[in-house]
């Protein structure tokens, strides 16, 4: 094993349990859950949600330490290490579906090359159920035990792929980044073709966590009576973990076709990634469930706001793609960002919708704002995506092309 190596860029909370534990997250299928195994100590994330609401509060657990970081191998050696019969660790950045997804297709090829390694993650929290995609796969959602951590050979930080500390301004394409970095052929693709018919299962996944990237209520509203006049069955999927969800459900208005059918959400990302998979064809917004298509090739429209869909889609064609033509003084899709950004003086938007330059966004909000997010996603939606629903005809003209649809 490499004697060169460095501290992971994140800490993790050392703690020690004087009784048995387990734990698992609500949005997480239950099989995934964790318990405590007697070991001395254990590792999770100092920012998670068991060192922040849990262990704290929690008798018989003492805390060791929160500025631990795990000794990982350097990014410059990942393409140069031989993994062929090693026990891995991967070290997960965050839990966003998207970023989770790209490094589960990364994990495909890792083990397509290494067939014979014995592979683990940890701190895949929410994304849990799409690491589990994976056969044989260890899955530490949010700790780790010292006693499963002396079996693995090399620890890897996976945030030290390339751009990911620019993430939020700019988006990443994991499975690309990751490849790369480990000199490896990414996994053949299979191609899904779609061939519409009475009966087909169309999804509709219009909100993504930010309003930057939510697709416009009237825009939804149109898609979904097209299909549904030729006979479709059309699943609108929400979010009920988005404070916003019962203003947008509200701006779809009344969809009457019996063939459309609203859904507030999964109550687990396992059960989203049965729905996605069972899909003949999909139109989403820059979310996870795009990204989550990638696993199963699933057929459909991405439609784009803020950020590109071809840095975002990378060599993956299962979904054709619309990006926002929004041209503005002081910006024009896609401009990079995925979140909404905050001035000096506190206003909450992007350079459009503030109209102020780039440089001007220098922080992430501090706190929320339930109101503004609900106009901007009903209301008086940012430039990029107002446009998309000015351009609702010509997107709707595409889908009939795409389909092989009549007026």
């Amino acid at each position: 094993m490499p004697r060169h190596l460095h501290p992971s860029r994140k800490t993790f909370a050392r703690f020690a349990s004087r009784q048995p534990f387990q734990f698992g997250l609500p949005n997480v299928s239950p099989e995934l859950a964790q318990a405590s195994d007697n070991s001395p100590v254990y590792f999770t994330r100092t920012n998670s949600l068991l060192r922040q609401q849990v262990l704290g509060n929690a008798k018989g657990v003492a805390i060791k330490s929160d500025a631990f970081r795990f000794q990982v191998l350097p990014r410059d050696c990942w393409g140069k290490a031989d993994f062929s019969k090693s026990s891995v660790l991967f070290l997960i950045p965050d839990d966003a579906l998207g970023d989770c997804v790209g490094m589960t297709l990364f994990l495909r090829a890792f083990l397509q090359r290494y067939p014979h390694a014995k592979t683990a993650v940890l701190n895949s929290a929410a994304a849990s159920d799409i690491f589990a995609l994976i056969p044989d796969l260890a899955i530490f959602q949010l700790f780790i035990s010292a006693r499963n951590l002396a079996q693995f050979e090399y620890v890897i930080d996976l945030s030290e792929m390339e751009g990911w500390k620019d993430i939020a301004t700019m988006p990443v394409n994991p499975e690309e980044a990751l490849c790369e970095a480990f000199e490896l052929a990414p996994v053949p693709l299979e191609k899904r073709d779609v061939s519409f018919k009475p009966g087909i299962n169309i999804g509709i996944v219009p909100m993504a966590s930010s309003p930057l990237r939510t697709l416009p209520p009237e825009l939804v509203g149109k898609i979904s009576t097209l299909f549904a006049r030729h006979d479709a069955n059309v699943t609108i999927v929400l979010n009920a973990y988005q404070g916003v969800m019962k203003a947008y459900k509200a701006a779809l208005g009344d969809l009457a076709a019996p063939n459309i059918r609203i859904v507030d959400g999964f109550k687990t990302i396992g059960d989203l990634l049965h729905f996605v998979s069972r899909q003949d064809y999909m139109v989403v917004a820059d979310s996870g469930p795009a990204h989550i298509t990638k696993l199963f090739q699933t057929p459909g429209l991405g439609i784009y706001s803020s950020a590109s869909a071809k840095t975002l889609q990378g060599r993956h064609q299962n979904l054709r793609s619309w990006q926002s033509g929004f041209v503005g003084r002081y910006c024009q899709a896609p401009c990079g960002l995925a979140k909404l950004r905050a001035t000096p003086d506190g206003k909450i938007g992007c350079m459009g919708s503030l109209n102020v330059v780039a440089s001007a966004l220098s922080e992430l909000p501090q706190k929320s704002d339930p109101a503004l997010a609900r106009a901007l996603v009903t209301e008086n939606p940012v430039p990029c995506v107002a446009e998309l629903g000015q351009k609702s005809d010509a997107i709707l003209s595409l889908l009939k092309t795409e389909l092989l649809l009549d007026s």
